[in-house]
Order: C-alpha cells, then structure tokens, then sequence
C-alpha cells in the first residue's frame, strides 16, 4: 500500500511539474542557463514603437524581455531556429531614459554596458540622448540603442 501511496505523490508531481512549465499559447518554453529555470518568450512580429511593444507585451501578461546572462545567447538560438525572425530587430525591456548612459531593465536592475551583450563595433549605446531604448539587433543580435518611435518587432516575456 506504501508503494502506491508514493507512486501516486510521484505522478502528481510530475503532473504539477509539466503543467507549470508550460506557456501560453505562441509563447516558447526557454531554458535560462544562468539560473538553472525557464522562462516563456514570445516574438512579436508587429512593428512598432517601444511604448506600444511594451503595452502590447502587457496585454499577454508579458514584459518586454530581460536578456541577461546565458539567456541572451538562448534567445538567440532560439531566433536562429527560426528563419523568419533571423532578419529582424527586437524591442527588449531596457532604458537609459532616466539617466543618460545609465541603462536599467524595467524592474529596476542595472544593464552592465560592453561586451558580451552590447554591440561593441560601433560604441554601443550610442547617439545620446536620442537613441535611449534597448534593442536586440540584427544580424548578430548584440543590445543597441534605438529611438524610442523606430518600428521594430518585439519580445515579450512571462513565467510558464
């Protein structure tokens, strides 16, 4: 009776296991490298300007998207196993609107300027106080500063 008790608890929760790391339909299930969990990501292929991505994102519940780390490079790969995104620039949820050249992700943590992460061929971020948006650009998707009015696509990104 023991064993079935524990076979029981057992498949619960691999039950609750696989229903928690699932996402929402158009969203992807990817793994962040840096802290061992995953995360859901969905591209936006509607261009816009950063505010409306940002609502946009919003509206699935979503916040545009905090590559740090490892996860940068798992998006990436993700975009890479996809043709239609591989031409594509995304909006991504960082600024330097507060303070010129001090970059934060909308939860309030810094974004560490240089490489790996920020383009670093032509002085990225650059353009002052013009170009305060963070992006994921094309082709090698390193961070760049945009305008906040460019029309790109996005991505949003929520827990399973």
């Amino acid at each position: 009776m023991k064993w079935a008790a524990h076979l029981a608890v057992t498949i619960a929760a691999l039950y609750i296991a696989s229903v928690q790391a699932e996402c929402p339909t158009n969203f992807i299930l990817v793994d962040d490298p840096s802290t061992g969990e995953t995360t859901c990501i969905y591209f936006l292929m509607l261009k816009s300007s950063w505010d409306v991505a940002n609502s946009t994102c919003g509206m699935f519940g979503a916040i545009l998207a905090k590559l740090k780390g490892d996860f940068h490079q798992s998006v990436i790969e993700k975009i890479y196993e996809n043709q239609e995104l591989i031409n594509e620039a995304f909006w991504l949820g960082g600024s330097d609107e507060k303070k010129e050249g001090s970059w934060y992700w909308l939860d309030g943590e810094e974004i560490p300027l240089g490489t790996p992460h920020w383009y670093p061929c032509n002085d990225q971020p650059n353009h002052g106080t013009d170009q305060n948006y963070l992006a994921l650009y094309t082709p090698n998707f390193y961070f760049h500063s945009l305008e906040k009015e460019a029309e790109i696509c996005a991505i949003c990104q929520r827990s399973p």
